[in-house]
């Protein structure tokens, strides 16, 4: 039985402190005079926020007196319910502090998501923020309460409760951090699925602060980072990748609530940011923004090649320095494979990267279960200190097989050099004429078109080849391209079978997508190809008839 293995963790170097109390005294300690965090509230027209590590610890401490005030036991669950800013901080960590769980929760959901997450995680007190555009979450909590029968406090910034929270007595009974232990429950983190109701997935300690001390070496980062990104802290990539990784490393926090790109070109310039961290139609915006080429952007370093931040005429980027590439799951607390920040970009784009320390792998055959070898394709089934507990409704463990491993759903393989190779969702594999394509691997190639701003790909039956595979496209603003441009594109990059028989366009906003806007709804679109083939089976260009 062949079980692939990362470097074991006990010979890694520079792990810290384990649980999340711990580790914010340790970074507290270590850079108690840095900036940590800066921040432009709205909530006060704009005015500047700029908390050192010290001022981090000593708002994170109030926090969990608050929070032991308001009769938080060890193990209860507390919701946070704000933007990114730095009451959002405080609130995880003084969470930890008083021995609750922490429970980001999304601002993108509806009311009738946010009562689903409260309920499910169980949440006895959110902490939250008077308004964040046009939302008053406030509002939204008193209009769910008949709903929440465990929620008892809300706490509310830019409001007089939150001054009272601040300022409530200590309970001298409460429970204190140095009690908990690395495999107590410390964090609900949900997914934004696409199809159906939020899952809840408990972490313990160890998952999240083991994230953040692997994570600040991957991205190479250090005190002088100063990182930028709007990603928000209920997504592992703005919990780990952002906030708990630039921590880690003693580095800055440039905090955008929400994104908006003149403000974020802004940010950048004053703060003299050194890394910015966002996603690709975030950088298209910010590309795109008239302030972009006259906007100073000569701090910047850690940028790739290829993205438009190496190539704004103010920027020389340290070649060095790459952006990572990896492979994880909210299940695995974001990283599970990566790739470094030191790896050259040629070897990037050949895999996902070699297992991260203490982390298990087998590639597993879904019809068999058998558990297969070196280059042969499966599914990826994952085991290792950062693996979740279980997803909330369930006992712990429920959702492992007898060897402890979580069954990913997703497709890939294990080369000779140990390099991981994902090839998609393996539930979202087209079988067209009794071969596998999977989207991800066109869609990555059609992110390289400069004309493509959104491609998603999907398969809908066909009687006599199972399934064809079917391009849907938004192009950019004043951009122009033809199915036969897209085909043509593609030939030369993928195998003839995964060529799109059908390429639809569609315009700006017409792909389905879920609240966040960062991914698309399938079945919607779904719905809408079958409907488009309907009336017109080959269509050509876009805005045909």
């Amino acid at each position: 039985m062949t079980t692939f293995e990362g470097p074991p963790l006990a010979e890694f170097p520079g792990i810290g402190a384990l649980t999340l109390g711990a580790f914010l005294e340790e970074v507290t300690l270590r850079f108690a005079p840095h900036e940590a965090l800066v921040f432009d509230d709205p909530m006060r027209n704009g005015a500047t926020l700029r908390w050192t590590y010290a001022e981090l610890g000593r708002q994170a401490h109030r926090v969990a007196q608050g929070l032991r005030a308001a009769g938080v036991q060890r193990g209860d669950a507390v919701g946070i319910l704000m933007g990114n800013r730095p009451e959002a901080v405080a609130g995880i960590f003084g969470a930890a502090l008083a021995g609750a769980i922490a429970a980001p929760l999304s601002t993108f959901a509806p009311q009738r998501e946010l009562a689903f997450m409260l309920r499910r995680a169980q949440v006895r007190v959110v902490l939250t923020q008077d308004r964040l555009r046009q939302r008053r979450f406030g509002d939204d909590l008193d209009a769910l309460r008949a709903q929440l029968p465990d929620l008892t406090t809300v706490a509310v910034v830019g409001t007089p409760s939150w001054d009272g929270f601040l300022t409530a007595p200590p309970d001298p009974a409460a429970p204190v951090a140095e009690a908990v232990t690395p495999d107590d429950p410390a964090v609900v983190i949900f997914s934004s699925g696409t199809t159906s109701v939020p899952k809840g997935m408990l972490h313990a300690h160890r998952s999240p602060t083991l994230q953040f001390w692997v994570q600040a070496q991957i991205f190479g980062r250090h005190p002088a980072t100063r990182m930028w990104t709007a990603l928000p802290l209920f997504w592992t990539a703005g919990f780990n990748t952002a906030m708990g990784s630039t921590l880690a490393a003693g580095g800055c926090w440039v905090m955008q609530e929400t994104f908006e790109p003149a403000a974020a070109l802004a940010l950048m310039e004053r703060e003299r940011v050194t890394e910015p961290y966002s996603l690709p139609h975030q950088t298209a915006a910010l590309a795109e923004h008239p302030a972009w080429a006259t906007t100073d952007l000569s701090s910047l370093t850690c940028v790739f090649g290829k993205s438009a931040f190496a190539h704004h005429p103010r920027v020389t980027g340290d070649p060095a320095w790459m952006m990572p590439v990896g492979y994880g799951l909210s299940e695995t607390c974001a990283f599970f494979v990566s790739h470094w920040c030191t790896t050259p970009r040629p070897l990037t784009k050949q895999s996902m990267g070699r297992l991260l320390p203490g982390n298990r792998l087998r590639i597993v055959d879904p019809d068999s279960a058998r558990v297969l070898g070196v280059d042969e394709e499966g599914e990826l089934a994952v085991a290792g200190p950062t693996l979740f507990r279980r997803y909330l409704g369930e006992a712990d463990g429920a959702s492992l097989d007898a060897d402890g491993f979580f069954h990913t759903g997703d497709a890939g393989h294990v080369d000779a050099e140990g390099y991981v190779h994902f090839s998609g969702r393996r539930t979202e594999m087209i079988k067209t004429g009794g071969a596998n394509v999977s989207p991800a691997e066109i869609e990555v190639q059609l992110r390289a078109m400069p004309a493509v701003k959104l491609s998603r790909i999907v398969g809908i039956p066909d009687p006599r080849l199972d399934q064809v595979v079917v391009a849907c496209i938004t192009l950019k603003d004043g951009a122009a391209a033809s199915a036969e441009d897209i085909r043509a594109c593609l030939t030369d990059r993928v195998a003839a079978y995964k060529v799109p028989r059908h390429v639809l366009f569609f315009a700006d906003g017409e792909i389905p997508m879920t609240a966040s806007a960062t991914k698309v709804r399938d079945d919607a679109l779904l719905a809408l190809v079958q409907h488009r083939l309907a009336l017109h089976p080959v269509p050509t260009t876009p805005g045909a008839p």
